[in-house]
Formats: structure tokens, C-alpha cells, sequence
């Protein structure tokens, strides 16, 4: 990563949801460790001595839950949650690969995946629609129905809402990097299941070589010296998703392609990819890095040398330490000090919540917090907002433009040279 590029990264996310406020870290997993190794090398002493000691937790399985009642078969989950937990958890979910065509949410007891059940957070694995049962977008309706779902019931489950990370591989993970990218994209939401008011966002993604964009595939894997790529015959993978030879339907492939829907309020991304991938080339996350850097989008890519499409080198304990540092820094670590306090104003009066629908020009956010100057720069909904800095050390802002989303949900981020 060019670190002269300017990132949103020492910020403070503030979440507005189902009429709650609640405040998540949103530091760069990238900058950081791309600034300063030590303090990588630190969070990694702490996650060892966190394994130590969570190496005989134990969780409670709960499998085969319907997430759209009614629904199709394939429209389950398996829902892991650590037992004895005090305080809501954070939650992972595992979105299986197999080419959109096969794979199974079952994980063995040893898995990997696993290993975050044993240190704390919730996990759920899912089943979704393959494309021998229904094309695109029924793969990402599934996905967002879930969330939903697991949203609407983590009381029961003692779930952390303003906490859910996700992580798949090759068509799981194009389906968490579009989950993440297509954040209140109206047309991937899909009418599914009975819990159609919260929202289907997620905080955190973990992509292992997922396509991002089908139409340069084959390009790419001839580049990249590999013989035989046939993303383009109306019998591939991808042709087979969106019911069409892909090459012949470019409208409904950039409906699928997760980068056509990134924008700088998407949750922060991890990316990794083997360098001798010949099933999705390499370069379908390289063109996702060059897009997110571009947008100065909170990202991080490992390209792991002598790697093809999985194996053991993902799975290999140093790797899935780097997988543990970004979900406890985006998932589990505190809140960075940015922002102390959260009031929100509609014309005259403070309100608790933005009420769906409303204009959201109406209303004014005033922030306070020990690191708030003259030169705070805010994003809302990840776009820029005017401010002004009073006497008595408060940040008001305009509210987001346009309408509020029917998920009454915003974000807001600050950045300072003082934090």
C-alpha cells in the first residue's frame, strides 16, 4: 500500500441503528501496520497469550436454523456461541466457497473457523441458493437475509449487532465483499424471510480470493501465465451465477461484481490471495486494492507467495494470526477516544435516533471528544460535511444529505491531527 495516499483511517465510526447510537474503532489495519511493525508485533503477543487462554473455551452449536421461514433448504445456518459469556459478543460469519455450484456451511470440529468460537465471539456458518437452484441475486439476498435474521434475533443469542465481521473464500468470498459493498444497495436486499427492518450491514470483512470482476477473469489469468481459463464460456461459474454467458450480459455481471457498488463508508476490508492462483487470478484483488486506495477506503491485502486457490498457507497459524489482528482491531478493541459523546438535533430538538425516511438536512450532530480541533474533518455516510468548532470544544455538523435510509442507519466518521 502507498502510504502517501490519504487514508480515513485513525477515525472513530459512529453508528446509528434501530434507534440506538453506538460508537466501533475504525483504525486502519493497514496504515498501522505499515507504519508501525511494533505495534503489530505487540497485538500479535496479545492474541497468542489470548489463544492460551481461551484454548479450552467452549461453545454451544445450534444447527440448521431457517432464516427465511418456509424457505428453500439451502436457506440455513449453523450458529456457534461461546458459552459463558458475560456481555454481548461480536459475530463472524462463514460464507462457504465452491464456485456458487457447491460447498456446505458444515464445519468439522477442528476447523479453523472455529477458533474464534473458542475465543469469544459468536460465530454462524451459512448456507445460501446455488446456482443450479437460482441465479444471481438470490445468492446475496440469501446472504443479507441472514444478517438480518442473526440481527433481528441476537438478543437471544447474546449477540453484539454493531459487531458482525464476515469472512468466505473464492464464492464466499465474492459474496462478503459484496455484502460489504453493497451496504443499503436497495436492489441486492431481496424481499426474503420475516425481519425485513434491520439491517443487513456488516463491520468487518475478511475476503480470501473472491472474484470482484467477472469480465476481466480470463484476461487476467492469461496474463498471469495460467492455460485453460474459461471464465468466459457460457458454462463457467460465473456464466452459470448470472444465467448468462458472461461476456454477452455486462449489465447483469456489473450488477454482481462487488466493486461496482464501493464506496468510503463500506466496513474495512482484508483481502488475501495466493500469487499463483489459475482459478480467480490474482489480479481480481489487485484491481479491488487499486479501486479501495483510490477511494482512500480503510483496507488491507496480503498477497501470500507460492499460493493457489487455497491451501494450507491460508490456513497456516501466521496467517490466521494476521486474520485475528483485523477482526480484534475492527471487531473487539475498544473504542478509539475520537468521539466522547453523540447528540443529535432535528431543527430545534434533540431526538434520540434519525427517523427513517426523514431529510436528513433537518437535523445537526454535535460530537465532543478530548481530540475534536478546528481541523476535525468529518465524513458522513462517506461523504464530507461541513462543521464548526465552538468555545466550548463541540464539533457541529450538517446531518447527511438526502434522505435517511430505510435502516436508520448512518455513519459518521472524524479525523484530527490530534487523534
Amino acid at each position: 500500500m502507498d502510504s502517501r495516499v490519504q487514508m480515513w483511517s485513525d477515525t472513530t465510526a459512529v453508528h446509528f441503528s434501530d434507534g440506538a447510537i453506538s460508537m466501533r474503532p475504525n483504525l486502519s489495519f493497514s496504515s498501522l501496520r505499515s507504519r508501525n511493525l511494533r505495534w503489530i508485533a505487540a497485538v500479535f503477543v496479545v492474541l497468542i497469550s489470548s489463544a492460551m487462554a481461551y484454548a479450552q473455551g467452549t461453545f454451544t452449536r445450534i444447527s440448521d436454523i431457517q432464516y427465511v421461514p418456509g424457505g428453500s433448504n439451502a436457506q440455513k445456518l449453523d450458529l456457534y456461541i461461546p458459552d459463558g459469556a458475560t456481555s454481548t459478543t461480536p459475530l463472524i460469519v462463514w460464507v462457504h466457497g465452491g464456485g456458487w455450484v457447491g460447498g456446505d456451511k458444515a464445519l468439522a470440529m477442528n476447523a479453523f473457523q472455529l477458533r474464534y468460537a473458542r475465543d469469544g465471539y459468536a460465530m454462524a456458518s451459512l448456507n445460501y441458493r446455488l446456482s443450479s437452484e437460482a441465479t444471481f441475486p438470490a445468492q446475496i439476498y440469501d446472504c443479507k437475509a441472514a444478517i438480518r435474521w442473526l440481527r433481528a434475533n441476537a438478543a437471544q443469542y447474546n449477540i453484539d449487532v454493531t459487531r458482525i465481521g464476515v469472512w468466505g473464500s473464492s464464492a464466499g468470498g465474492h459474496l462478503v465483499s459484496l455484502l460489504g459493498t453493497s451496504n443499503d444497495v436497495i436492489d441486492l436486499e431481496g424481499p426474503l424471510g420475516t425481519n425485513l427492518q434491520p439491517s443487513s450491514r456488516v463491520h468487518a470483512v475478511v475476503d480470501w480470493y473472491g472474484p470482484t470482476d467477472f469480465l476481466q477473469m480470463d484476461k487476467q489469468a492469461i496474463g498471469q501465465g495460467c492455460a485453460g481459463s474459461n471464465h468466459n464460456s457460457a458454462t463457467s461459474a460465473e456464466s452459470m451465477l448470472v444465467g448468462c454467458p458472461i461476456q454477452t450480459c455486462p449489465t447483469a455481471v456489473q450488477r454482481a461484481n462487488p466493486m461496482t457498488y464501493a464506496t468510503t463508508d463500506d466496513p474495512p476490508f482484508l483481502i488475501q490471495h495466493g500469487t499463483v492462483d489459475c482459478t480467480v487470478p490474482t489480479g481480481q484483488s489487485q484491481i479491488f486494492q487499486t479501486l479501495l486506495q483510490s477511494i482512500g477506503h480503510d483496507y488491507s491485502i496480503n498477497l501470500l507467495t507460492g499460493a493457489g486457490h487455497g491451501g494450507p498457507e491460508f490456513s497456516a497459524a501466521a496467517n490466521l494470526l494476521i486474520v485475528d489482528a483485523f477482526f480484534e482491531t475492527k471487531l473487539r478493541q475498544s473504542v478509539n477516544p475520537m468521539i466522547n459523546s453523540v447528540r443529535v438535533y432535528r431543527k430545534t430538538a434533540e431526538v434520540p435516533h434519525f427517523r427513517a425516511g426523514s431529510i436528513g438536512s433537518l437535523y445537526r450532530i454535535v460530537l465532543t471528544g478530548p481530540n475534536i480541533a478546528a481541523d476535525s474533518k468529518v465524513l458522513i455516510n462517506g461523504i464530507a460535511r461541513g462543521g464548526a468548532l465552538t468555545g466550548a470544544g463541540e464539533l457541529t455538523v450538517r446531518g447527511p444529505a438526502g434522505r435517511i435510509e430505510q435502516s436508520g442507519e448512518i455513519s459518521i466518521q472524524v479525523r484530527s491531527t490530534l487523534g
